[in-house]
């Protein structure tokens, strides 16, 4: 069992942090935080906050190792494409010239910067950025009205 050892500054601050910090997730961590000031341990937390043992202990341990500054980050895996870096000289590109398919543009991309994905990545890449591959269809030739107007007075005054 992890013994609260924090002072009562430390619980004061865990009280106003856990309503006004502006992520959620570390206003939970806070949270947790105060109640283990208050005595509780780990496995009440656990049901009062709604959250899995292991994540109590983890951030209990986190603030006896690292402080708030180790509460207050938050480590999480978002990787970036390499495309990103190229990103405004691909929106101009395409801006100007807006590729046909997902083909076309993988092609133009990989000429454009040497990067090479495969078509479904660059559709991926090109909703990230706001664009999207649109069906095309002929334009229809003009009609003729003479000969609209004859067909409707003949057919539509049939019924």
């Amino acid at each position: 069992m992890l013994r609260a050892n924090d002072t009562d500054e430390d619980k004061a601050l865990f009280y106003k942090l856990r309503y006004s910090w502006p992520d959620e997730r570390i206003m939970r961590r806070f949270e947790i935080l105060w109640l283990h000031a208050c005595g509780k341990f780990a496995p009440e937390i656990a049901t009062i906050v709604q959250q899995d043992g292991d994540i109590v202990r983890k951030v209990i341990k986190n603030f006896q190792k690292g402080g708030i500054d180790l509460v207050t980050t938050i480590d999480s895996n978002h990787p970036k494409s390499d495309l990103e870096q190229h990103r405004t000289s691909i929106i101009e590109e395409f801006t100007q010239r807006p590729p046909a398919s997902a083909k076309e543009a993988a092609a133009r991309i990989e000429k454009l910067t040497g990067i090479k994905r495969s078509e479904q990545r660059i559709s991926v890449f090109m909703n990230n950025i706001g664009m999207k591959f649109r069906k095309v269809a002929a334009v229809p030739a003009k009609a003729d009205l003479d000969k609209q107007e004859d067909f409707k007075k003949t057919f539509w005054s049939l019924k």
